[in-house]
């Protein structure tokens, strides 16, 4: 029952409901607060993590050379292994400048870059999944059928902190 059915006060009633509004507004400011934080430490840690994974993966293609069919559309790439390294490791240093600049249009480049490269890890792993399926291979011979869906995943998850950031960036928000 509300408070101007208990005949009360008007100016109590109003207080009161002041209050309650306040305490939602505080509430509501926190819990924002919150998701933000939250987004911003998860960018960085995705930025942190490229820049780690780029170095990694050099060292691997370098001791490796890519050359099972696995690989075939990444070693197509012109300067491949450096250049796809070097693109993440740029790419999750702009995620995480942006991200600790809170500016939003800074990171959406980073996120857009790191969106690039999982896209072309799950093309490629893809690619050599299908074909290998496609001719009938032998299975002693089968790619990993995992690793497309794993890096098509990454790139979703790219994709949707790039169009949050973009929906920020057009709220005036950073």
């Amino acid at each position: 029952m509300s408070a101007f059915a208990r005949n009360t006060d008007p100016v109590s009633a109003l207080a009161g409901l002041l209050d309650a509004l306040d305490a939602d507004r505080r509430a509501s400011r926190a819990t924002a607060k919150r998701g933000e934080s939250n987004r911003l430490r998860l960018l960085m840690v995705h930025g942190a993590a490229a820049m780690v994974v780029a170095p990694l993966f050099l060292v691997y293609s370098l001791a490796n050379g890519l050359t099972s069919a696995s690989w075939a559309l990444l070693r197509s790439i012109p300067f491949a292994p450096h250049s796809v390294a070097g693109w993440l490791f740029v790419a999750g240093a702009v995620v995480m400048l942006g991200s600790a600049a809170r500016n939003a249009s800074v990171a959406a480049v980073g996120l857009g870059m790191m969106a690039v490269w999982y896209l072309s890890f799950a093309a490629t792993f893809t690619y050599a999944a299908v074909g290998w399926w496609l001719a009938g291979s032998d299975p002693e011979t089968m790619p990993g059928l995992y690793a497309g869906p794993v890096y098509g995943h990454l790139c979703v998850i790219m994709i949707i902190q790039l169009v949050t950031a973009l929906r920020m960036r057009a709220d005036g928000e950073t």
